[in-house]
């Protein structure tokens, strides 16, 4: 698992997440879907003004040419 802060290109060790029943079940039915069909590779989920988002990722040995260079790095030795 990396938690990346994107804006300030920094991995974080942990995060707290405020979500409403309806964020926190297109979380959970997304990271289902992307666990089950790793090669869509991630899924956006906005809030209901689309002003706040979370993007999450799988990464597998088989999909990780689909994700950009900073990503890779992010990700790193993570598949070895």
């Amino acid at each position: 698992m990396k938690i990346y802060d994107s804006e300030h290109k920094r991995i974080l060790e942990s995060i707290t997440l405020y979500l409403t029943p309806n964020e926190a079940t297109e979380l959970a039915n997304d990271a289902k879907d992307l666990s089950e069909n790793p090669q869509k590779h991630h899924s956006h989920i906005n809030d209901k003004n689309f002003k706040n988002e979370i993007t999450i990722s799988v990464y597998t040995k088989e999909n990780i040419n689909q994700f950009d260079e900073e990503s890779k790095k992010v990700i790193g030795n993570e598949l070895e």
